[in-house]
C-alpha cells in the first residue's frame, strides 16, 4: 500500500502525486507552492487512527503549517467550516475519497488515491 499508516509520513510517490494533482498550489487560497511555506494536510486527521492515513485521497496541499500560519492553520482552527468544505473529514469517516472537497482550481471534486480528481456537485446546495 503506497501510503500505509505504518509510515510516519506519506511516501515520496504519494507526495509527488498530491503536489501534481493540486497544481503545486494551496487548495484553499490558490497560492503558488514554494518550498518553505507549504505542507500536505491530512483531511482525516493524524490524531484519529486510520489505516489509509497517507493515501493521496486523504491529503491536500495547503499553504502554511498546522500550528503557526497560512491556510493550514486556518483549517485546524476552524474545523467546523473546514469540514463543510471537505478540508477535514470526520474521524468516523474511513472514506475520504467519497467526501467532496472544494478546491481553488477545480471547484468541488472527489480525490482518488492515484493522484486524480473527479468533478462533483457541491454538497452545500
Amino acid at each position: 500500500m503506497a501510503g500505509s499508516s505504518k509510515r510516519k509520513q506519506p511516501s515520496v510517490r504519494v507526495c509527488d502525486l498530491v503536489d501534481a494533482r493540486d497544481g503545486w498550489r494551496c487548495m484553499r487560497c490558490g497560492e503558488t507552492y514554494h518550498w518553505a511555506g507549504f505542507s500536505r494536510h491530512h483531511r482525516h486527521l493524524r490524531s484519529h487512527p486510520y489505516p489509509r492515513l497517507h493515501e493521496a485521497s486523504n491529503l491536500i496541499l495547503l499553504c502554511g503549517n498546522g500550528s503557526a500560519e497560512g491556510c493550514h492553520l486556518w483549517v485546524h482552527t476552524h474545523q467546523t467550516e473546514a469540514k463543510a468544505y471537505g478540508w477535514i473529514v470526520s474521524g468516523y469517516d474511513d472514506h475520504p475519497e467519497l467526501v467532496p472537497v472544494l478546491t481553488r482550481l477545480h471547484g468541488w471534486v472527489l480525490l482518488d488515491d492515484e493522484g486524480g480528481w473527479t468533478p462533483c456537485a457541491s454538497p452545500l446546495t
